[in-house]
């Protein structure tokens, strides 16, 4: 009796904190039920939101990125004199194509002539006393010593004449590919020295386009062959070019990887220096679902949609994929055949009336409305 009679005003503490909590949860219950009566009372007084709904079909959808690019000469090279001269002759014109192997500039030769002559006269000579001793070695006739003093001297007379027929060689100055020669420096009568620069040759039956990659997509043009090149400055022109070099390592603190592109340019008129762009699939959906971007609606980090079903708005919960122009592919919450509220979803709630005054089987159709 004792232990109960110290007990008792605990007992009625717990007593009436149970009352409390019961009262609040009908409370809470009652409020509810008289919040969806009245959002439902609402409902029905709102008349229905004139919309118009896009018809969800699965399309083909491809994931690209459109990058400016920089179109080069596919070889740019300047042709340099390797032995001093005065030019005596030129056998091209600027702006003609030349063959790999064709002269362009002569070079005065007499004095290479004249260094060859001289070597191979005391070539000649060397090599008969080198047969010479070397019969009277054989014979034993003379010491073998005598004979590697002859055999020097005409290893030497050797790579002097080499050295000498090398030197006379390129006083004719040739293109060492076929290609387009752009600029010409050298005239007759000029005289040029060694590293000077001759001709300038580009090589444009195929050009090369260079366009940055930034960082985040690096990554899915790994397995890339080929891609659209347009060209601006030609009416948009568009070509197709195949992948010949993806660099490692970004070029500047902008954090983008060169990607270089041969381009065939059969008729020339795609020319070094020209700005173009180049299209980048990274991914293509066959049959995805997309939807207008303004379509989606943001709240916090959810983002939603609404389906239009037997004349009621009913919000729908969806996962975004990738930005196709003014589309979002659409990966989880819709489904085709069903019909998306394109216009006049910004005034409506979950399970209100709409009237539907239009309705579009593609996005585009809805800019004409």
């Amino acid at each position: 009796m004792r232990f109960i009679w110290s007990a008792f005003p605990w007992i009625i503490v717990i007593i009436f904190v149970i009352f409390i909590v019961d009262m609040g949860a009908r409370i809470t219950e009652k409020k509810q039920n008289l919040e969806e009566a009245k959002k439902a009372g609402l409902k029905k007084e709102v008349p229905a939101v004139r919309v118009i709904t896009l018809t969800l079909k699965p399309r083909r959808l491809v994931d690209a990125i459109n990058l400016p690019a920089q179109v080069e000469a596919f070889e740019d090279i300047w042709v340099k004199a390797e032995v001093p001269g005065q030019v005596i002759d030129v056998h091209v014109k600027e702006g003609q194509m030349v063959e790999a192997g064709q002269i362009l500039v002569q070079l005065d030769d007499g004095d290479y002539r004249a260094r060859l002559a001289r070597i191979e006269a005391n070539y000649s000579l060397a090599k008969q006393n080198y047969d010479r001793i070397s019969a009277l070695v054989r014979k034993k006739f003379t010491a073998p010593t005598e004979l590697d003093e002859v055999k020097a001297r005409l290893k030497d007379l050797t790579a002097q004449r080499n050295e000498a027929s090398l030197a006379l060689n390129r006083t004719s100055i040739k293109s060492p590919i076929s290609s387009l020669l752009n600029e010409l420096k050298a005239k007759k009568g000029d005289f040029v020295g060694v590293g000077d620069p001759v001709a300038h040759i580009l090589e444009i039956d195929n050009v090369k386009v260079t366009v940055g990659v930034p960082e985040s997509d690096v990554a899915s043009i790994f397995d890339l062959e080929r891609a659209d090149v347009i060209i601006e400055a030609l009416g948009k022109r568009r070509v197709r070019g195949k992948k010949i070099f993806l660099s490692r390592k970004p070029r500047s603190l902008a954090r983008l990887f060169d990607l270089e592109l041969k381009v065939p340019n059969p008729d020339r008129r795609i020319l070094p220096g020209m700005f173009a762009r180049v299209e980048l699939v990274k991914h293509v959906h066959e049959d995805g679902l997309a939807v207008p971007l303004y379509s989606i609606i943001t709240q916090g980090d959810q983002r939603f949609v609404f389906i239009e079903k037997d004349g009621v708005a009913e919000k729908r919960k969806v996962t975004l994929g990738a930005l196709i122009g003014w589309e979002i592919h659409i990966t989880s919450g819709l489904q085709p055949g069903e019909k998306l509220i394109a216009v006049g979803h910004r005034l409506l709630d979950d399970g209100q009336a709409v009237e539907v005054i239009r309705n579009v089987g593609h996005p585009n159709e809805i800019l004409g409305s």
